[in-house]
């Protein structure tokens, strides 16, 4: 079986090369270990759901969210530190409207359309839901709730109008800025949610320990050295209980009578 390598979380098109080039750096460290399963370039996929259910995935990304609700098979190698962030390891959503936009608090954003990248995203749903759930009433707040896919799309379409709120992760927010500062211009940071853990590198459940073991040192080799596109400084080892502190936020959600984004 073919093996692949996917690191398609935070890969905007002003990213491709660095992302390139941090695989080929990765691959090069695992093949002078002995490797010899080593894909050449890495995948491309759009379907991250057939990447994550890849048997061959000799190296991924997930969000936090989906590993601990359905992906919990794939072994957890790290967690990625993101420049700009305030904790090695965390970020957080900012929750953004168009720059005109007259709401100053998030109670003025009461029955208005929020873009969500998906429902399963911790940082375009959950923790939108986490910071509104206060202000909800019979477990609703926003008028309507649409899914645009991922996180630069609602951003454009808050910027665009058609929808007037979003939760943006802030590595997304700052790559951005950088390769579309027309996009974030129009847009306004109007709160931020709390912090959350950062998406982790993963491997098939099939990986064998010492593959496992290969992994985590190419990736602590490389990403120091990694293309400044990326933002990454480096790698924290797997949070303690990350399942269980994505559990404990939809326990927290639903405790306040806010279970779902709505």
């Amino acid at each position: 079986m073919d093996s692949i390598a996917w690191l398609g979380m935070y890969d905007h098109p002003g990213q491709h090369a660095a992302n390139d080039a941090l695989w080929s750096a990765i691959r090069d460290h695992l093949r002078a270990s002995g490797l010899a399963d080593v894909p050449e370039q890495r995948s491309r996929d759009t379907d991250i759901h057939r990447v994550w259910a890849h048997p061959g995935l000799l190296l991924g990304m997930i969000c936090t969210r989906p590993w601990a609700l359905a992906h919990r098979d794939l072994q957890l190698l790290g967690h990625p530190v993101y420049a700009g962030t305030d904790r090695p390891g965390e970020h957080r959503s900012w929750i953004v409207v168009r720059r005109d936009d007259p709401a100053v608090r998030l109670a003025d954003l009461r029955g208005r359309r929020a873009a969500i990248n998906d429902g399963g995203s911790n940082t375009g749903m959950a923790l939108l839901r986490d910071r509104i759930a206060s202000l909800a009433q019979d477990g609703c707040f926003f008028g309507e709730v649409v899914a645009t896919g991922a996180h630069a799309a609602s951003a454009r379409a808050v910027a665009t109008g058609r929808a007037d709120v979003a939760a943006i992760d802030e590595v997304t927010f700052a790559a951005l800025a950088r390769f579309e500062p027309e996009l974030t211009e129009r847009l306004r940071i109007l709160d931020k949610t709390a912090p959350a853990i950062t998406p982790a590198f993963v491997t098939a459940a099939g990986t064998p320990p010492d593959i496992v073991s290969l992994l985590r040192i190419a990736l602590d080799q490389s990403l120091p050295h990694e293309p400044p596109a990326l933002g990454l400084m480096g790698m924290v080892p797997p949070s303690p209980a990350l399942a269980d502190r994505i559990m404990a936020q939809d326990e927290a959600a639903a405790r306040a009578g806010y279970p779902h984004l709505a």
